[in-house]
């Protein structure tokens, strides 16, 4: 039979240890939230610049809300993506089901050339923010960011 002094300090150290555990299952489970995809902003010829990267791969959204150089839009999405240099359309596809189709030429999609609501798509899901991906037929970029619910491209 054990002694009641032995039984006292195990079961002071399943007692110590017990919410050291809990602690410890805690912290792993929670663990540190993944790092969101970040705009950078630049200003090009008088007009904002908004670029996400990834790897060899990008996406820039140029934005004339004040149509600085005359009536028509000047706002154009550059994409490049490392495995389809010239695709001829992109997708802009949303987590949550929204998507956009922009024809590209170049690897630029002119909002003066492309239809005006699938522009407004795309704006929509960047002013949304969240996980979004642009794809082309034989490539993809995956992204997470911040809403941007200033986005001024229409």
């Amino acid at each position: 039979m054990m002694s009641p002094r032995f039984v006292w300090k195990v079961s002071l150290s399943m007692h110590v240890l017990s919410p050291t555990l809990c602690a410890l299952a805690l912290i792993s489970v929670s663990g540190p939230a993944l790092a969101l995809d970040s705009w950078t902003t630049t200003a090009e010829r008088g007009l904002p610049v908004l670029s996400l990267t990834q790897g060899e791969g990008s996406v820039r959204i140029v934005c004339d809300p004040d149509r600085v150089f005359g009536p028509t839009p000047n706002g154009a999405v550059l994409v490049t993506l490392p495995k389809d240099k010239a695709p001829t359309t992109v997708v802009f596809l949303a987590k949550t089901g929204e998507q956009a189709r922009l024809a590209v030429a170049n690897g630029i999609a002119a909002q003066a050339k492309i239809d005006a609501a699938e522009w407004a798509k795309m704006v929509e899901i960047l002013r949304k923010g969240g996980a979004f991906a642009v794809v082309s037929s034989a490539d993809s970029l995956s992204f997470e960011t911040t809403p941007l619910p200033d986005l001024a491209c229409e």
